[in-house]
């Protein structure tokens, strides 16, 4: 059977240019970065391309791109580590719909001593700025807020947030994993001050993600041993995995504007029949988020089965995030929206991306609303 992708917000395929690019650099050079020979040199000057490049695309400085594992990894790295280099400092505000790896890492200091405070958002997921105001304190370490939320694509004023950060004196994070490439940004004209990013949602490896650390913000390392990372993050540098990424962003960044359109043709393509051919349906995307994530609830159905239907029928799309080891549960970024469980049990998120295919939108606009049907029935 033929199978057809919808979950590009969880992860990406590998661009074939990008895997290309991964090959030579697995076969031709290899070696320590850290080391003192050729072939480590050879390495550090693919590193040092590639953190250059990277610190390019967000207006930054090259020594203030730390790369990681992971985003979820820098995620850890940059809250628990201010915790530890400023512990006066005992207050914590995130919004409501933050990824699961900056809630549950604020929800770990918590439990060490440290007050959380949640920023409430609108019926389109944004966050209420006047709130993010009265929350700020003296004793408030951090400002965590999502660019690009995981689940909705609802896109915050980052710029907007940052000021107020900076205003107050507040250090400002964003996990913009799901933004990074896809959308234009410059850390200093967003006031932003920490940042984290991922290779696999823009078509690079898995195994690859960055942190940005605005010069003059310590940090406690999350990971201790040698000197890699400018001091801030030991173990050997996966050098092919962060070149590999750096080259996905790189792609990204010449083709967004027509990639965008194409996407947001296809969308649009996709609510326009939803619309018409399934009665009960919602909309919980707004129409300026990201193109490429839709978050469509279906009222009175079980999304778990209807996941398995289509997925029976080759077709992947997602319950929510993919984020939390295959459980699912009612989505708590939906709770957030005030969506009623009636509602919000009957939710699929359906991501689109690079290599979508009208063929493949056909065939959803056809299957999908079968699929609702027969588990309306089932239900």
């Amino acid at each position: 059977m033929k199978r057809y992708y919808f979950d590009y917000a969880a992860t990406t395929p590998v661009d074939p240019r990008v895997a290309a690019y991964l090959q030579e650099l697995y076969a031709n050079h290899f070696g320590n970065s850290a080391g003192v020979h050729a072939f480590a040199r050879d390495m550090r000057e693919i590193l040092d391309a590639a953190r250059q490049n990277v610190a390019g695309f967000l207006g930054a400085l090259p020594d203030e791109i730390i790369f990681t594992a992971s985003a979820t990894e820098s995620n850890n790295f940059i809250i628990k580590g201010l915790a530890q280099r400023h512990p006066q400092k005992k207050h914590l505000i995130i919004s409501d719909i933050e990824h699961a790896s900056v809630l549950r890492t604020a929800q770990f200091l918590e439990k060490a001593g440290y007050e959380l405070s949640f920023l409430p958002v609108d019926a389109s997921g944004k966050i209420q700025i006047d709130q993010l105001r009265r929350l700020i304190r003296p004793d408030t370490l951090l400002v965590s807020v999502i660019w690009v939320n995981n689940e909705l694509g609802t896109v915050q004023d980052v710029q907007k947030i940052g000021a107020i950060c900076r205003e107050a004196n507040v250090l400002f994070h964003t996990d913009a994993v799901q933004g990074f490439a896809k959308l234009p940004l410059n850390v200093r004209e967003a006031h932003i001050d920490l940042l984290t990013a991922s290779s696999h949602k823009i078509y690079g490896p898995i195994g690859a993600g960055l942190a940005f650390v605005r010069n003059g913000v310590s940090l406690e390392p999350l990971l201790h041993g040698g000197g890699h990372e400018f001091g801030k993050r030991a173990s050997t540098v996966n050098v092919p995995a962060i070149a590999a990424f750096v080259k996905a962003a790189e792609l990204y960044e010449q083709e967004r504007q027509s990639e965008h359109e194409r996407i947001r043709a296809l969308r649009q393509r996709i609510i326009t029949a939803l619309q018409e051919s399934i009665p009960q349906m919602r909309l919980n995307s707004p129409d300026d988020g990201l193109p490429h994530i839709l978050n469509i609830s279906f009222k009175n159905v079980n999304n778990e089965i209807l996941a398995m239907y289509l997925d029976r029928q080759g077709i992947a799309v997602a319950t929510g995030s993919a984020c939390s080891s295959g459980k699912v549960r009612e989505s708590r970024i939906l709770k957030a929206l005030n969506v009623s469980r009636e509602w919000s049990s009957g939710t699929l998120r359906i991501s689109l991306g690079r290599f979508t295919s009208e063929e493949e939108t056909d065939y959803l606009i056809n299957e999908l609303p079968k699929a609702v049907e027969k588990v309306r029935k089932m239900s």
